[in-house]
């Protein structure tokens, strides 16, 4: 199952070089594509029991709430690529809560 998480974030991960280089899209796109991949990775490494440290998981939420504004309200890519942001800002956020309520 852990595979699977590498896994997509490498596919994101090229999904956005791809989009930022190669199909000469908006540069929104190819850091919407990055910021899903941060957060893979991100659970990818909860989920082997090394959490990144605190800071970590405070910027991958910030990040992702910030790009769910700017896909919702300023670039207009679409709103399920803000809503996306926002869903998985939410469940960094409850990860954060998880990981370092135990370890208070």
């Amino acid at each position: 199952m852990l595979v699977f998480y590498l896994i997509i974030a490498i596919l994101f991960l090229g999904g956005g070089v791809y989009q930022l280089f190669v199909a000469q899209l908006p540069a929104a796109y190819a850091i919407h594509s990055f910021l899903v991949a941060l957060y893979f990775y991100v659970t990818y490494h909860e989920l082997r029991g090394k959490p990144f440290p605190r800071n970590i998981y405070v910027l991958t939420i910030v990040l992702l709430v910030a790009d769910g504004l700017v896909n919702l309200l300023i670039v207009s890519i679409s709103i399920l690529s803000g809503i996306v942001s926002f869903f998985f800002a939410f469940l960094c956020f409850q990860s954060y809560r998880r990981i370092y309520r135990q370890r208070a």
